[in-house]
């Protein structure tokens, strides 16, 4: 072959080459296009489906004369111009879920919450495979929550929270990434499913609000992923195991309040050294309250209140000393009121009310307590004169009512220039009534 033929013949291979790849980036673009209008059509869908725009938003911005990816709420790849986010969180948009979003399967994050969406989340949204995040808290939603959010595999947070869903927990859950369920304040029953167990990777959940029922798996607290758990506000039964802080030594939260849970609160609680909220409250625990919660020094929050506790406050509490909120109301606590708590500077509340405690508040009760803001020791057998809490500057909260407290209502109350709420009715109280300003 001459050198000529050889040249000819690369020619020819690289006019080929050429002809190829104009062929592929031909059949690229007619797909960026193909696929672009499915993610413009899908935007107009969901534009037909809202009823009411306040801030006339889709009116004046969602125009087909500019590009959707520059639309209010639209974020889109950079390279294939295909939609990656929505957010129309506060819009205030009333309507309903167009079933076109489904067609959006480039999408990871859908952000409707804080608007007034109604009806049921559309199933053709299981076909969005790359998404991340759903939240449509704060709205009307309705419906069974989708059981179809178990086969999405990037899933990595569920946000159904105030709306009115119902039915049981989905069981199914093949999610691996998924971190945060968040399913607060919805009309939810049945048990919480053991399922819920095997994820691996899950750091938040919440449930509370709801109708649950039955005992609280105890696979859930063997979670060494968990940070926060949340059950409040159901009608959980049984007990929480003896030790439970074995798999969740990471919980920063735990809040198990108005339930039907019983026995002792575990001594080994001392282990979840990384709480900062515990509240076990409105249940039926029993025993005596465990000293070891005072080797949790983290702790910010403590609500212990109306249970079916025998004996004191440990002294161990004293030793919370990043503690700022403390509620041990309605528990029958006799005796005065320990000493220690009056020495715990970060307190911004204090709830012992409804007990049976007696004696007289310290003289320099507000020695150390410079952040109090709310106080309440109503329905206790409180005695002596009140006049020393006027140093508590930071009082917005006073409730004395209901006690035994004697003298007069001191005059420079009306100096608690942030007090909003003052209750002293049914005490001995001599004098005169104040004015205040």
């Amino acid at each position: 072959m001459t050198l000529n033929g050889s040249i000819s013949k690369r020619k020819r291979r690289s006019i080929l080459d050429m002809k190829k790849l104009s062929h592929f980036k031909n059949e690229i673009e007619k797909g960026l296009v193909v696929n672009s209008t499915t993610d413009e059509e899908a935007l107009l869908a969901f534009k037909t489906r809202i009823t009411s725009d306040p801030s006339n938003i889709l009116t004046a911005n969602w125009s087909t004369k500019t590009p959707f990816c520059n639309w209010i709420g639209i974020s889109c790849s950079r390279k294939q111009l295909r939609v990656t986010a929505l957010n129309f969180s506060g819009f205030g948009f009333r309507g309903t879920i167009a079933p076109h979003i489904g067609n959006l399967t480039f999408l990871g994050y859908l952000d409707l919450r804080s608007n007034n969406f109604t009806g049921i989340i559309p199933s053709e949204l299981s076909k969005l495979r790359r998404l991340k995040e759903i939240n449509v808290g704060f709205n009307t939603f309705t419906g069974e929550v989708p059981s179809w959010f178990g086969i999405l595999p990037e899933l990595e947070h569920i946000l159904l929270n105030n709306n009115s869903f119902f039915g049981s927990i989905p069981t199914s859950y093949n999610n691996s990434k998924l971190q945060i369920i968040d399913m607060e304040n919805n009309f939810l029953d049945g048990n919480i499913p053991q399922e819920i167990a095997n994820l691996s990777s899950l750091e938040s959940l919440v449930l509370r609000s709801n109708r649950l029922t039955g005992s609280i798996p105890f696979g859930i607290f063997n979670m060494s992923s968990l940070r926060v758990l949340d059950l409040t506000d159901n009608s959980l039964s049984g007990r929480i195991p003896d030790n439970i802080c074995d798999g969740i030594s990471k919980l920063t939260r735990l809040d198990l309040s108005k339930n039907q849970l019983f026995a002792q609160i575990p001594s080994n609680i001392y282990k979840c050294r990384y709480l900062q909220d515990l509240s076990l409250s409105n249940n039926h625990f029993n025993g005596s309250i465990p000293s070891a919660i005072g080797s949790l020094t983290m702790l910010r929050s403590l609500n212990l209140g109306i249970n079916d506790f025998i004996g004191g406050i440990p002294l161990e509490i004293g030793n919370l000393s990043h503690l700022e909120i403390l509620g041990i109301q309605g528990i029958s606590l006799r005796g005065t009121i320990p000493s220690f708590v009056f020495n715990i500077s970060s307190l911004r509340r204090i709830n012992l009310a409804n007990n049976s405690l007696s004696g007289s508040l310290p003289v320099d009760i507000c020695h150390n307590l410079h952040e109090l803001e709310m106080l309440f020791l109503q329905s206790n057998q409180l005695t002596g004169q009140i006049s020393n809490i006027l140093e508590c500057k930071r009082l917005q909260v006073i409730f004395l009512s209901d006690n035994n407290f004697t003298g007069g209502i001191p005059t420079k109350l009306g100096n608690l220039t942030e007090l909003q709420y003052l209750y002293l009715h049914n005490n001995k109280f001599t004098g005169t009534i104040i004015k205040f300003k």
